[in-house]
């Protein structure tokens, strides 16, 4: 090795040597480079010295790994070429080596991930010091699960959203009460039928409430000690008769019917159709008039139709007096996916950007106020369902805000092939929602709708500045983790700006 930390074998093949022979914290920008080209040769000129440092650039970045201090400056450099069109002829970007065609491929016999900076505003940048460190170390970490969590959690850093559990000060609270039902109104609609799987219900039932994972509210003397006492046995949440069918039918006949024959999975509009779409409706719906509910919401993120905008698989909404709809509840689908979801990116980003359309909207809203709101996000994969939620941590004082992200809260499996388990986790489920999702939209709706005059300029100034195109889905893969060349390389540009010696 150099002086400089460069391998060798790199070095023969720069015609540049000793600048590159400095420590890469030495090596500047474009116009360090122009300083020194044009000082070793007097008559050249700009074109020639940004050709001659693409020229440069290109025989680094091939050679060096991008996961070094070393080949992430070489990156910065290249980019800060092309962003400010100080070159005559652009060279080719890191993302874009790999799309040349096949015969230079093959000479260059290797292939490179796409690279993004990460850039944030002073205040923002001091603020999240300490996670932005953290991620740094999650993403060039050896153990290949925490090297993929950093890249996620990078990415949904440029829409201002952190994971809770990475940085500290505040916390989320759920409430899990017990879900309650009307046996005496239940049995007898049950027993109606002729189907005998639907009588097989009534033993489950019995069966749920006898172990206590399930209340009954039929009179009786329980009922009636509380009415005496005035105490409540245990808290519970009563879920109506109606939405308590929903909810049950719903996975006692769910039939994973596959999509193209034997050996195939159910589609993905089966699953929404059969499990998902009766429990949405009419937990929200029923609970009440001022929830709607939107499939395939869409966000009206800025940017073209095709990569500017995105969709939601389906959107819990509420109305301001001017009829804008604003979700409260978002969630993604997919099937047969891996244990990171396909969409965790994305609906983070749409939850954020939502965010800052609320908090635009709703007028003067105190630091509490904002602190204290919440939207809550549903990741759905098959027949399982993982509950997160997003609030701000906003400090007026400061003037900064950030997202914060409970990426799963609670998870709940509604076809496991155990009919008792699956009910119980369906009046769970519907329990959750009421409970905490519904009451949060119908607290943002108060908000929406309240009537004043003004809006608070300090809080509208602090709302961060959030991409302006959606984020994409990743794609399918028969692989958990996405290969190497595949890969997004992230570059904190102001963590990178250090003293540290090349790895």
């Amino acid at each position: 090795m150099s002086t400089g930390g460069l391998p060798e074998e790199t070095l023969k093949k720069v015609q540049y040597r000793e600048y590159w022979e400095e420590p890469h914290y030495k090596w500047g920008n474009t116009d360090t480079w122009d300083h020194y080209f044009i000082k070793k040769i007097p008559d050249a000129t700009k074109h020639k010295s940004h050709n001659a440092l693409g020229a440069e650039l290109k025989v680094l970045i091939q050679n060096l790994r991008p996961e070094t201090r070393a080949g992430r400056k070489a990156l910065a450099i290249q980019r800060d070429l092309r962003k400010n069109g100080k070159h005559l002829e652009d060279p080719p970007a890191y993302d874009t080596i790999q799309s040349h065609n096949i015969e230079d491929e093959v000479s260059n016999s290797q292939t490179h991930p796409t690279v993004e900076e990460l850039i944030f505003d002073t205040h923002i940048a001091t603020l999240l010091l300490q996670y932005r460190r953290v991620l740094e170390e999650m993403r060039n970490h050896y153990v290949e699960q925490e090297s993929q969590r950093g890249r996620h959690l990078s990415n949904m850093l440029k829409w201002s959203v952190v994971d809770h559990s990475l940085f500290n000060g505040f916390k989320f609270v759920v409430s899990l009460l017990r879900p309650a039902i009307n046996m005496s109104l239940l049995e007898p609609i049950l027993m109606e039928s002729r189907n005998k799987p639907i009588h097989h219900i009534v033993t489950i039932l019995r069966n749920l409430i006898t172990k206590e994972i399930v209340d009954d509210i039929s009179p009786g003397f329980k009922r009636w000690l509380e009415r005496l006492w005035k105490v409540r046995i245990k808290e519970y949440y009563i879920i109506d008769t109606i939405t308590a069918l929903t909810a049950i039918t719903s996975v006692i006949f769910y039939s994973p019917t596959p999509c193209r024959g034997p050996g195939s999975k159910p589609s993905e509009n089966h699953i929404k159709s059969q499990m998902w779409a009766k429990i949405f409706s009419d937990t929200f719906l029923i609970d009440s008039d001022d929830i709607d509910v939107n499939w395939e919401y869409h966000h009206q993120i800025p940017g073209n139709g095709g990569s500017g905008s995105a969709r939601s698989d389906i959107a819990a909404v509420v109305f301001n007096d001017t009829d804008q709809q604003f979700p409260f509840f978002i969630a993604e689908f997919e099937t047969d996916g891996f244990s990171v979801h396909k969409d965790e990116m994305v609906v983070a980003a749409e939850a954020a950007f939502e965010y800052n359309r609320i908090l635009t909207a709703a007028y003067y809203l105190s630091e509490d106020e904002v602190n204290s709101s919440r939207l809550h996000i549903g990741l759905i994969n098959g027949t399982t369902i993982h509950l997160g939620s997003m609030k701000p941590i906003y400090d007026e004082e400061k003037k900064s805000l950030i997202y914060a992200y409970e990426i799963n809260n609670v998870t709940f499996k509604l076809y496991t092939g155990n009919q008792e388990a699956d009910i119980a986790s369906a009046l769970k489920l519907v329990a959750y929602l009421r409970t905490n999702v519904c009451q949060d939209g119908i607290s943002l709706k108060a908000l929406l709708n309240r009537k004043k005059n003004m809006r608070n300029g300090t809080l509208l100034a602090a709302l961060p500045r959030l991409p302006k195109r959606a984020v994409k889905s990743r794609p399918k893969s028969d692989t958990e983790f996405t290969p190497q060349a595949r890969r997004i390389i992230y570059i904190d540009v102001g963590l990178n700006n250090d003293n540290n010696n090349v790895h």
